[in-house]
């Protein structure tokens, strides 16, 4: 693994199941859902962005509860954490049942990640890109593609403000990212 500049042209999204089956996992930048709300807001709709950026993510919570984030699901995610803000009983069964969570509750903690996402990209506008070493932009290279990991909502605000590479990605080769993953299992499992 190396940190390096990448050709923001060269990424592709994650390639986890979920994002597969949702049509954009392994796709270019422009094709993923939020991007398009991204680029609304940076284009001063931020109210249709929110609106429709909430909603998306409403519908894919709704088809991807149940499914573990190492899927690519939401299962114990942000939207599912930030819904149980607002839970007064049951928050134990809703944390394992994410089916038991009512539409507006589910309404309630996509509204908050997605403001915690306009915040993110009211940093770069203002400050400009900032290198945040607490939550490293992590892709797998693959052939001559980046398979994004983590940084996909930075990744798209930099390919909309025109830049050209993305800064100090660290850049795992395939079978090093394979290792990774199945070193990460054993822990867990070990524990």
């Amino acid at each position: 693994m190396l940190k390096s500049n990448i050709s923001i042209d060269k990424i592709l999204h994650n390639n986890l199941p979920c994002y597969i089956k949702s049509g954009y996992g392994e796709k270019e930048i422009k094709t993923w859902p939020f991007y398009i709300f991204i680029k609304m807001y940076i284009e001063g709709k931020s109210e249709l962005s929110r609106d429709l950026w909430v909603d998306w993510l409403i519908e894919e919570f709704v088809k991807n509860c149940r499914e573990v984030k190492s899927m690519g699901g939401m299962f114990q995610g942000s939207v599912h954490r930030y819904a149980l803000d607002f839970i007064e009983k049951k928050k134990d069964e809703c944390w394992s049942n994410p089916n038991l969570l009512s539409r507006a509750d589910i309404k309630k903690g996509a509204t908050i990640l997605v403001n915690k996402r306009f915040d993110m990209i009211s940093s770069i506008l203002n400050k400009g890109y900032q290198i945040n070493l607490d939550d490293p932009i992590i892709a797998v290279k693959i052939k001559k593609k980046y398979v994004l990991k983590s940084g996909h909502h930075r990744a798209s605000v930099m390919h909309i403000l025109k830049y050209d590479k993305l800064p100090e990605v660290i850049v795992y080769p395939k079978l090093l990212w394979e290792c990774r993953k199945w070193l990460v299992k054993i822990k867990k499992f070990i524990r």
